[in-house]
Formats: C-alpha cells, structure tokens, sequence
C-alpha cells in the first residue's frame, strides 16, 4: 500500500476497535513493557506521548512509569515540524497546543539535546512492519527527531507502541528513504526486536 491508503486503512481500523479492546491491549502492552524494564535496571527516563482519540491510551503507562520513579518526557509540536520536549508528571499544569487539538505541559522546553538523558523513547506509530518500518501519522516529526538521534554516541533505544494487527509483514505499506526505522515494537502480544543488538 502507499503511504496514504495504508493510513488510511489503519486509521480506519483504529477507529473500529472495541474501546474496551483497546484498553485490554494497552494493559496487556504495559504489562510488556515492564517485563522489560525490570531486567534493565539502567532505565531511568523515557519518553511517551500522550495519547489521543483512538491511539493507543498512555494514560495509565504515564501514571506507572511516574510511580516506579522513572523520569517521563513527552513530545512537544514546535514549528518547522520539530520536537521539543516535556517532563510530565501526575497534575502538571497544562495548556492547549498551538499545533494541535491536544493539552501539553506548560513550561521548560528541553531540546534535542536532552536525549543524552533518556533510555528508552516510546515512539506512536499508525504501524509497523517486521523490519521496523514505521508508519507515521504523515507529519514528518519522529523521522526527523529520529534522525537527529543517528549521530548521537549514545542514543535511546527507539520502541514503538501498536495494536497487535498493526505489526506487519515487510512491504505491507511504503517504506521511502526518508523514513526512519524503529528498534523494537511492544504490542499485547510483547516485544518484537528488529534491531540485532537489542535481541535477547
């Protein structure tokens, strides 16, 4: 599929899930997640978006990874289709976005730069295929803070969160030179790793 057909089709699809479904999957894809954290005792801080209309909720995850005394960022839409960055706490003030219909923290930006702080970044994804391939939801943000991590000595380990029907074979949708790959994808089913080191 290209890139747009394939959106379109996973979006559809999202909007189809049972909400009750959705929650079973994102608490069994916490669940995951934490299976993990607990074997890397070096995971400190993460980032995580905070989810909207049918994506997968995070609401809880934030909570959790708050309470287990991780540090949590969350991404901020700036202009030029950049990311900047968050700490998110339980009760931080927030405000409504300039770019998007959503509620962000109000308060200190971080940039780029403050990745050299952060383990593990949880990236959003409509899907994603074996190979890491991921499907964005068009803007562009991830594939250039993505990229922006390449030159990095030592960068977060990139983990995306889907459904379970949303990791799929490779060459299920268009995959272009500019799109930046994931390491790992946590659906309810557990971790899938597409990067060689990271496979245990």
């Amino acid at each position: 599929m290209s890139k747009a057909a394939a959106r379109t089709h996973f979006r559809t699809l999202r909007r189809q899930l049972d909400p009750a479904r959705r929650r079973r999957e994102m608490d069994a894809i916490t669940a995951a997640l934490f299976e993990w954290l607990g074997h890397d005792g070096g995971v400190r801080a993460l980032t995580c978006v905070i989810s909207y209309g049918a994506e997968p909720p995070t609401d809880c995850l934030l909570a959790e990874l708050h309470r287990r005394g991780h540090r949590v960022l969350v991404p901020i839409c700036e202009p030029e289709r950049r990311l900047s960055w968050a700490d998110w706490y339980p009760g931080v003030p927030m405000a409504r976005a300039t770019v998007a219909p959503i509620d962000e923290p109000v308060g200190e930006r971080h940039p780029v730069s403050v990745m050299e702080e952060v383990d593990v970044v949880l990236v959003p994804a409509q899907a994603v295929d074996a190979a890491g391939g991921r499907l964005g939801q068009g803007g562009g943000y991830y594939d250039r803070f993505i990229a922006s991590l390449r030159a990095m000595e030592r960068r977060p380990v990139l983990l995306a969160m889907v459904f379970e029907h949303e990791l799929v074979p490779v060459g299920t949708f268009e995959v272009g030179p500019l799109d930046q790959p994931v390491d790992g994808v946590v659906t309810a089913a557990g971790i899938s790793w597409t990067t060689e080191a990271l496979k245990r």
